[in-house]
């Protein structure tokens, strides 16, 4: 089984490496191995190799998430080994370019927590950082992001939990940027929803020593509004895609979503995208691609519901340097202009402003809001809080230095931000 983001990456040479994990009879559980199949550049299959058991009892299932490639040309993945009487845990494994094991480790499965890993990348010391998800049966949170680092051995060296401790969030997606820093995006949850619940898109950059240098909540709080990947594109912008649950008479079950920021976190565009237009159809973007010509380049899959007809397909969508379908922008459905945020909620006045804003609700709000104010940077230099029953708030900036600053709201049910400027 193939087909997580990640999971195809092209080594170079005329090679290209899959992983994923394949399903044998044995033994009274799930006898799942870990599978890396190595490919020439017609996709013919050189070799494979399974990872896991190899003797009975076959009680402990392993499945490979991503595979990346290593500075010095042998090969990292990450992925889960699950037994059956304990808990989960993250597995990362290092290989040669021929799929041999140069070593393995096995994070967590201890106590009642499970971990999973869904995405590796080596940092510039050596190391390898892993995005990943961690939840608790039983709990109130049932799974909370993770990112972790381990040095070149894998050893872990530092962690980051950047979830809602109170809701449900979503696993992490890592990719790196030309100055060596993690770039993750997950999601934050809201709001509990039975075993649902309503989130945001968080996308985070952090230094290899776990500094967080930016940390920005994005998008209106959506209905498992999932986020699938992470991407860093050739002019540094980066790029996260997923998919949200509808529940309109005349929209599809489930849309899919793109969000652009800069390498600073300042939100670019949000667009949504559907190929199936009838209630209750499915859209999913699994993964966007840098493509030609600046270009992107989405894949995914939908699967059709009355009155929608059809079958279960791959669905591809090539698109512009800001997200538009070559056909045109008109085109797509659900679309969210550029550089506007989709949502909406409260204001700032004035803008520019030099020694104090006010901040204004579109309406009263039944709890306490925060709104809290950072610079391009996303490094927080003022946060103030709106009370139960109160429209409007003024905060004092005379402070800040004149720049680009964004106020960020949050009322515990959705996220949003607002540009201002700051002059003298």
């Amino acid at each position: 089984m193939l087909g997580n983001p990640g999971a195809l990456i092209d080594y170079g040479n005329n090679k290209y490496y899959a992983v994923g994990n394949i399903i044998s009879p044995g033994g009274d559980w799930v006898f799942n191995r870990g599978w890396m199949l190595c490919l020439d550049n017609n996709f013919d299959t050189l070799w494979t190799k399974t990872y896991g058991e190899t003797a009975e009892p076959y009680d402990t299932t392993f499945v490979i998430f991503q595979i990346k490639k290593t500075f010095n040309g042998n090969l990292i993945t990450t992925g889960v080994r699950l037994p059956k009487v304990t808990p989960s845990s993250l597995w990362l494994m290092k290989t040669d370019s021929m799929g041999n094991k140069l070593w393995e480790t096995f994070i967590g499965g201890e106590d009642e927590y499970y971990y999973q890993g869904h995405s590796v990348v080596q940092t510039n010391d050596g190391g390898y950082a892993i995005g990943g998800f961690m939840f608790k049966i039983g709990s109130i949170s049932r799974g909370d992001p993770l990112i972790l680092k381990t040095d070149s051995l894998g050893n872990e060296q530092w962690r980051i939990n950047p979830g809602n401790p109170d809701v449900d969030d979503n696993k992490v997606m890592l990719t790196t940027d030309d100055d060596g820093n993690i770039i993750a995006g997950t999601n934050y949850g809201t709001q509990e929803s039975g075993d649902n619940q309503w989130m945001v898109v968080k996308i985070m950059k952090v230094t290899p020593e776990g500094e967080i240098m930016w940390d920005n909540d994005y998008t209106e709080s959506g209905y498992d509004k999932f986020l699938l990947n992470t991407t860093i594109l050739n002019n540094g912008n980066i790029v996260t895609n997923g998919s949200v649950r509808n529940f309109g008479d005349n929209e599809p079950r489930r849309t899919s979503w793109i969000l652009s920021v800069d390498s600073s976190g300042n939100q670019l565009w949000y667009r949504e995208y559907n190929l199936l237009l009838g209630t209750n159809s499915f859209n999913y973007l699994y993964d966007v691609k840098q493509g030609v010509s600046n270009g992107l380049v989405g894949c995914g899959m939908v699967s059709p519901v009355i009155p929608d007809t059809g079958t279960v397909d791959i669905w591809v969508m090539k698109m512009d340097s800001v997200g538009c379908l070559e056909a045109g922008c008109d085109t797509i459905v659900g679309l969210a202009e550029i550089n506007k945020n989709p949502m909406h909620g409260f204001r700032v006045f004035p803008n520019p402003a030099s020694s104090e804003l006010t901040i204004a609700l579109d309406e009263e709000s039944s709890s306490n809001s925060d709104v809290k104010i950072v610079n391009i940077y996303g490094i927080k230099t003022n946060k103030i809080t709106i009370p139960a029953g109160s429209k409007m708030e003024k905060i004092d900036i005379s402070s800040l230095k004149p720049g680009v600053y964004f106020a960020t709201f949050n009322n515990g049910k959705k996220v949003t931000s607002v540009k201002f400027v700051v002059s003298r």
